[in-house]
């Protein structure tokens, strides 16, 4: 059975790490007898610290809880604030239970001035981990942990106007906001490692529900801009003294609650949340050999949202809109030299990251490259590379399961299992090892037996100027048309989770309905 929902559960946990940053920690006073600075430069030991907990929910499921520090020191004569934050989630996917977790410091002034921050993400069999330091007008990145020997090393603008990871959460501390209020904020989206832009406009006080009883809080509205043009929504609720008792993310409807230690900790091993079965959109009538079919055309809808706007046009995909919440999507099977698909689809350009190794893709890595060499032989076209190493991949992932919620290539390549993700940046890899440019798309596809479409990652390799789609997951020589493409990505740096926004925004709205069939 194909594998369906990796692309998105570590979007849930990068997401709760997004929630914390709105407001979820108190600070304490700097104290006046600040300890001296150590000789090395490095942070002395903190003389006043608080600590919060909160707990995520989703579909009113608990999925984890997290836990925030914040301590105030002395660092190279300066003081600093140190906030920590270390997020656990756990989802059943099938009967397999996936667990992650996300650590994150950040090093600030106490006038919210950005020093530098650690994150850490564990989600494959070893953990990523990212330094980021400013210096000057850049702020400079090393990932470690992504299968290679060298730190990726990448550098983003960083301007005065721009705070740390904890902006937000700081900013409503300092001065509460009152009904009416507009604030916009310059922060790092630490996970994406971009610079947003955030927007919160308060509301007016309403009854909220709490799990320790109802509360009157200040509802405030957020938006957050990414660097790349997408956008999170949201929700939070304060009191009085500005401090974040509930939050809320259109992304999945993910939502946190401020609880006490202890009521964190009580269901910290239950796995609530069957996220497999949660994620399924049924329709109504069978795809009868969904992945040999040559074309199919779909009507889409979406409770809140155009799905125009959502699903991908492309050579293999296109697009009518019917109505604001309505469209007419038709899937096209396409191999290089065929002259059907979207012909009226604007050529989808080349970049030499999609051919590049990365962080998850790492495709100098000797073993992959031993492996791709191994599975094509002499074969020299691209169009047959591709399709041996599609069946490689397929052949070789034997223990198809859950067990890792976003392996590297690197890692697939001495595990040998995984599901749709793992053999979808696995194939990447190899293809690009051959040096044929590939890529990742995130969408839906039809799960046969199931008459479900279920979230789904796939692999596209350009050929014959063209991106063609492979499935390993499948193996069956390129796909026919029951797969929906949301997006793509070439997975270097912060796309490697933003590209799967789109798919967290359409979750639990979606509705498919399959309009007419055509076999091969």
């Amino acid at each position: 059975m194909t594998r369906t929902v990796t692309a998105i559960t570590q979007v849930v946990a990068v997401t709760a790490s997004l929630l914390m940053a709105t407001g979820c920690t108190k600070s304490p006073p700097i104290a006046n007898d600040a300890p001296p600075v150590n000789g090395g430069g490095a942070i002395a030991e903190p003389n006043a610290a608080s600590e919060t907990w909160d707990i995520f929910l989703l579909q009113n499921k608990r999925v984890g809880y997290g836990r925030t520090t914040v301590r105030h020191g002395v660092e190279a004569g300066r003081e600093i604030i140190r906030t920590e934050n270390v997020n656990f989630l756990s989802v059943n996917r099938d009967g397999q239970t996936t667990k992650q977790e996300f650590r994150g410091t950040s090093l600030e002034t106490p006038q919210g001035q950005l020093i530098r921050f650690e994150s850490e993400t564990r989600m494959g069999s070893q953990p990523m981990r990212t330094i980021g330091r400013v210096r000057g007008d850049r702020l400079e990145m090393e990932t470690t942990g992504t299968g290679t020997d060298e730190p990726a090393r990448t550098s983003i603008p960083w301007s005065s106007d721009c705070s740390g990871p904890f902006a937000a959460e700081q900013s409503l501390r300092r001065r509460p906001m009152r009904h009416g209020e507009r604030r916009t904020l310059k922060m790092l989206m630490v996970g994406f490692n971009q610079v947003a832009d955030m927007e919160m406009v308060a509301k007016d006080f309403e009854p909220t529900d709490l799990p320790g009883g109802g509360r009157n809080l200040l509802r405030i509205e957020t938006v957050t801009r990414l660097a790349d043009g997408q956008k999170i929504e949201g929700t939070v609720w304060t009191d009085d003294d500005g401090e974040t008792l509930k939050s809320r993310s259109q992304a999945m409807g993910l939502e946190t609650f401020r609880v006490t230690k202890a009521v964190a900790l009580e269901k910290a091993d239950t796995v609530e949340l069957d996220l497999l079965a949660s994620m399924m959109v049924e329709v109504e009538r069978p795809l009868p050999e969904a992945h040999r079919t040559k074309q199919v055309c779909y009507q889409v809808h979406l409770d809140s949202g155009d799905p125009a706007g959502v699903f991908a046009a492309g050579p293999s995909q296109t697009i009518e809109s019917l109505d604001s919440r309505t469209a007419k999507i038709t899937v096209h099977a396409i191999r290089p030299g065929w002259s059907d698909g979207n012909a009226k689809a604007p050529a989808d350009p080349l970049t030499d990251d999609d051919l590049r190794p990365n962080s998850f893709i790492q495709s100098e890595d000797p073993a992959i490259v031993a492996d791709a060499k191994g599975a094509v032989g002499d074969e020299t076209d691209p169009w047959r590379v591709a399709l041996l190493l599609e069946r490689f991949v397929g052949r070789q992932l034997k223990s198809k399961n859950f067990s890792q919620a976003f392996a590297t290539a690197s890692e697939v390549a001495r595990s040998r299992e995984g599901d749709c993700t793992e053999h979808a940046v696995y194939l990447a890899a190899l293809a690009r090892a051959q040096g044929i440019p590939a890529r990742v798309a995130i969408g839906l596809v039809y799960m046969e037996g199931r008459q479900a479409f279920g979230y789904h990652m796939w692999t596209e390799a350009y050929v014959g100027k063209r991106w063609i789609p492979l499935d390993g997951t499948l193996a069956l020589g390129g796909i026919g048309a029951g797969h929906l493409k949301i997006a793509h990505s070439n997975l270097k740096g912060a796309s490697a989770y933003s590209a799967f926004l789109p798919v967290t925004q359409i979750l639990g709205q979606l509705g498919i309905k399959i309009v007419k069939c055509e076999d091969r």
